[in-house]
């Protein structure tokens, strides 16, 4: 019982991911069902109807094929509404369990370390995709061959119990092979499972840094391991099919001993000659698919490894913390406060005591040597991560600060918008990839001319997987335009101008001018950090205060020195 228990609840678990879909499930069980009692029913008549016509010589009465051809019409419809809602089931249920690991990611894949993703792809696309086939068909397989050999059972135990008997032995034997090699079998399926998902995590990061690869001239070792990799899971797949025929093998010897004893129970014990044919394929009729659900059994540690896997991501702690009740932002311009702000991993301390406050409106600039914490800043103020200690908050003009943990997160994201100096840019035209849902090509074409993009970027060019088709200094200002155009209320940049020659930084420079928004940006760049109200050493955590022009006036007086 309690191994059972172990092997059924990585499904079960997964269950509470389906919603409604769970209907959807018994309602396709019950089409399964009733589909393979008619088929058991439709191959008992036409025997019976075989054997009359052998031991009498004639057809079977009017009402007989009346019978016959309503369970057959019944078992087609049955037949097209179980694929129908089957199918149907199954996209539903991968698009279910995909979208509930998005979910999870989205609160939990922002983790301190920044880690790859290979593993949490492969999960969501090819472990999703072997459950859906389970959670749609198997299950009512399963179900349906249960039903349909007790049915079987009590119709024989009705008719000739002597037939019964040699039928549930037969059942035994059958049911008898899945427990047989079930360590090996969970073993192999567990070890093809992490071999196949090893290779997708490997395809993904090859694919995700193929100019690396191409770039340093190690396609020959990537190669190699993906070769190794993939024998690997050859290997395991190969062994675990070879399992599996010889598990066949045996429960098709059950299924050969079932028919054969029927036909000695049959022979001397009176009974009638016209029903022995019918018998016989009751009684075949009632194991078959008992031996069909045996195999399925033995292919169930696959299954499991993969619902395994996809139940570990879903349960990945989550790197954020929702406040309940939900607070309302400020009304009007806000500004950004980190008060005493602790974070750190692996023991080493990022931030300690930090603090940092931006009026609503006000533009400050944030410097400091590499490994100082500006990234950890940024992420703790676009709340992709939680620090440790202190508060992040959001304030109003007005009103007192709100913590940022309070905000409900669509819309805490409608309100600040990131762009990151490795930021993604998504398949599709440059009006997929930075347009708002009311942004119009007037406006996407005025932007991309402020960027100095005109003529070479229009809305409607293809850019590319991840912006494949364009130069570092195009994504980067794309990405830009894409938070620009959402409006927000807090824009937070990291190393907005670091890709960008001097011209195409002032242009930037010069946009971020005109941006309404309060504003945090990080850069190494003197001209970017000029242009900002105020600058922040990260390093000493000290305001270096003034005005732009005040900061001008120090720079205009520095130049006139060296050139005396």
């Amino acid at each position: 019982m309690t191994a059972m228990t172990t092997s059924v609840r990585p499904f079960s678990s997964l269950l509470g991911h389906l919603g409604g879909e769970r209907r959807a499930i018994a309602a396709t069980i019950v089409l399964v069902v009733v589909s393979q009692v008619c088929l058991g029913a439709i191959s008992v008549l036409l025997a019976a109807a075989v054997g009359h016509a052998v031991v009498h010589h004639s057809a079977p009465s009017d009402w007989f094929w009346a019978l016959l051809a309503g369970l057959v019409a019944l078992r087609a419809a049955l037949t097209w509404g179980e694929m129908d809602a089957s199918h149907a089931l199954a996209f539903r249920v991968l698009a279910r369990l995909r979208m509930a690991l998005f979910d999870r990611y989205a609160v939990a894949l922002p983790t301190k370390r920044r880690e790859n993703v290979g593993r949490a792809a492969s999960t969501a696309m090819s472990d999703t995709e072997r459950l859906e086939f389970f959670y749609a068909h198997t299950v009512a397989q399963l179900v349906a061959a249960a039903v349909n050999a007790l049915l079987g059972l009590i119709l024989l135990a009705v008719v000739e119990p002597r037939l019964a008997l040699v039928t549930l032995t037969g059942l035994t034997l059958v049911l008898s092979t899945v427990p047989l090699g079930r360590h090996r079998l969970e073993a192999l399926g567990g070890e093809m499972v992490e071999a196949t998902g090893a290779l997708s995590d490997r395809a993904v990061d090859v694919l995700g840094g193929l100019r690396e690869v191409l770039g340093y001239g190690i396609h020959g070792p990537v190669r190699r391991q993906i070769r190794e990799t993939g024998a690997a899971a050859a290997r395991a797949a190969g062994r675990l099919e070879t399992t599996h025929r010889v598990l066949a093998g045996a429960r098709e010897a059950a299924v050969t001993l079932v028919g054969v004893g029927v036909l000695v129970g049959v022979i001397g014990r009176g009974v009638a000659a016209e029903h022995v044919a019918a018998l016989i394929v009751l009684a075949l009729a009632t194991v078959s698919p008992v031996a069909d659900a045996a195999a399925t059994c033995a292919r169930l540690p696959a299954l499991r490894a993969a619902a395994t896997r996809v139940g570990e991501e879903l349960a990945r702690p989550a790197a954020l913390t929702r406040d309940t009740p939900p607070a309302a932002l400020p009304e009007g311009p806000l500004g950004l406060m980190m008060s005493e702000v602790g974070f750190g991993y692996d023991g080493r301390r990022v931030l300690d005591g930090f603090s940092l406050r931006i009026a609503p409106g006000e533009h400050v600039g944030l410097r400091g040597a590499s490994g100082a914490g500006k990234s950890t800043v940024v992420a703790l103020a676009s709340r992709l991560w939680d620090p440790d200690s202190g508060t992040v908050a959001l304030t109003g003009s007005t009103t007192s600060e709100v913590a940022i943990s309070a905000v409900d997160d669509n819309e805490l994201r409608a309100a600040l918008a990131t762009v990151e100096q490795d930021g993604a840019l998504f398949t599709g035209t440059v009006r997929d990839a930075i347009a708002a849902p009311s942004t119009t090509d007037a406006e996407i074409e005025d932007l991309l001319a402020r960027l100095g993009l005109a003529g070479t970027v229009t809305p409607g060019s293809h850019i590319g997987e991840g912006g494949l088709r364009l130069s570092g200094g195009q994504r980067a200002r794309l990405r830009l335009a894409r938070a620009v155009l959402h409006r927000p209320r807090i824009l937070i940049l990291d190393e907005p101008t670091a890709d960008l020659d001097e011209a195409s930084a002032r242009l930037v420079t010069d946009l971020l001018g005109t941006v309404p928004a309060t504003m945090l940006v990080v850069s190494h760049r003197h001209q970017t950090l000029a242009a900002m109200d105020r600058v922040v050493d990260i390093t000493s955590r000290e305001a270096s205060e003034g005005t732009k022009k005040a900061r001008r006036a120090r720079n205009h007086a520095g130049h006139a020195a060296r050139e005396r």
